[in-house]
Formats: structure tokens, sequence, C-alpha cells
């Protein structure tokens, strides 16, 4: 008798397989959202909607307006030491004149069950105010269900309190868009960051997701030389650990990370990027 070649009509164990990695994969997607790949961003925990730094330009939007050169970065993540759950990425920062165009591409996922997301952004400084705006084309596909796509939109926007704090803001979704069977959450972030020190910045951050409990979010990074900054953070509720660090020399730049999570383990993410003068 011929092999069923279909997922769903395999017997044998599979099934099971595919309704606990559906299971976690729907867990992890929530989080995708909350956290997108940035090994900068993912040692502080998150918290960088305030931040000056145009490294955490997918997790809010009006990071972009303070980019100087132009960057193409990659990111690989991997969740919980799952082979089978990862993310993948690659973004691409282009200041031009007063303004600075972003694009990116993102995978979470296996082939079973996956999530793309493409988007391109706009941001601005607008005195001692940046501003952002980004457009995102959402696609979800699990094997033996039909695909469903959505658009979403995300605004961002950052404040100089003083020469040293800042406050900002950030909300993904304000469009109230869902995907057919999914409702997609609408998503507020507010945060501070502030130079305690010259090479020491210390950020906070507090995230709702209309699914989810309220969040807050503590990182700092700090300068030890010239080419090398050390990563810290920490989340409540979700009671999680990061650390990371980053290495830039002229155009390279180099970074790994990590998260512990005391309830589901270890998740690691590594990038690299390039930068060029424009």
């Amino acid at each position: 008798m011929k092999k069923p070649t279909h997922f769903f009509d395999e017997r044998g164990g599979r099934f099971p397989y595919f309704f606990m990695l559906c299971f976690f994969s729907i867990t992890f997607s929530h989080a995708q959202k909350e956290s997108p790949p940035g090994v900068k961003s993912n040692g502080i925990a998150g918290a960088v909607c305030a931040s000056a730094d145009t490294e955490h330009h997918l997790q809010a939007v009006a990071n972009s307006a303070f980019a100087e050169k132009i960057s193409s970065t990659s990111n690989y993540k991997n969740h919980y030491l799952l082979p089978e759950l990862y993310t993948s990425s690659f973004d691409i920062v282009f200041p031009w004149k007063k303004i600075c165009l972003t694009g990116y591409a993102q995978r979470f996922g296996p082939q079973h069950y996956k999530e793309l997301r493409m988007g391109i952004g706009l941001a601005q400084r607008i005195g001692h105010t940046a501003l952002g705006l980004r457009v995102n084309w959402e696609q979800l596909a699990i094997e033996g269900f039909s695909t469903q796509q959505a658009f979403t939109c995300e605004l961002g926007g950052i404040v100089a309190l003083t020469s040293r704090l800042n406050f900002g803001a950030h909300l993904y979704n304000f469009t109230l868009s869902s995907f057919e069977h999914q409702p997609l959450p609408v998503i507020l972030k507010c945060g501070l960051s502030g130079q305690v020190l010259n090479d020491l910045v210390v950020s906070a951050e507090v995230e709702k997701n209309t699914y989810e409990p309220l969040i807050v979010k503590w990182g700092a990074h700090y300068r030890i030389a010239a080419p090398v900054q050390l990563l810290l953070g920490f989340r409540h509720p979700a009671y999680s650990l990061h650390a990371g660090i980053f290495f830039s020399h002229r155009a390279l730049h180099v970074g790994y990370s990590l998260s512990w999570n005391f309830r589901l383990g270890l998740s690691q993410e590594f990038g690299i990027a390039l930068s060029m003068k424009k």
C-alpha cells in the first residue's frame, strides 16, 4: 500500500508531535510581535522604545530616525533550544536627507507552522522629537489549513526630556487588523531611557498586550571599551533574565545574546551587521 503523503494522514505519532509543535509555535509567535529579532534588544529584555539607537528599529520604529549610516543586519534566534522553533530575519536601514527608510523580512517556525512578516518604515527627527511609522504584511501558514494574511501598522515616537533622558512610546496594530480565524493583538509600549554615566545607559519599559498581562522590562548596556558593549535585562512577570555582548569595529558589528525563561529554558540569538557611510 502506498504510504500517505499528507501530513495529517500519517500515523505513528506524528500528529501528537505536530499538535505540540503548533501549540508552542502559536504561544511563541505572540512573543515575536512583542520582541522581534535583535541581539542588542534581546540583551536588554526589549526595553528599547525610548532608546536613541537605530539597532532597535525592529522593536520601535522611531529608533531608526537616529541612523547616520546605511546598514544591513541579519539575525538568527533559536527559542528554548528547540530546533523547530527559530526566527530568522534580515533588515536594512537607509538614512536619506532628513528622513530614514527601513525595510525588513522575517520568518518564524518550521515548514508545518510558519509566520512570515515583511515591512517598510519611515522615520524622521524633528527638533528634540523622533517619529516613525511602519506598514507590515503578515502571513500565517499552518499545514492542512488555509493561509491567512493581514496588513498591520505601527507608530512610534521618542522625545528628549533632557540631554540625558528620553521618553518613548510605540503602538503596534492601531488599525485593529486580524487574521480570518485569529485576532492580532494591539500592543502599547511606553518607557524611559537615561544615560546614567558616559558609558552606561539604563532603560525601563512597560508593555500591554490586549491578550496578555502587563509586562515590565528593565535593561542596561555598558561600554567596557570602545568596540565592546555588555548587555543585561530582566522581564517581569515573564521571569526571564537577559544578557549579551555586542562588538563593533569600523563597518562590522557582531552580537550574541541569550535569555533564560525560568519556566521554558534558554533562547539564543546571533546577529551580524554591516554599515557604510551615506
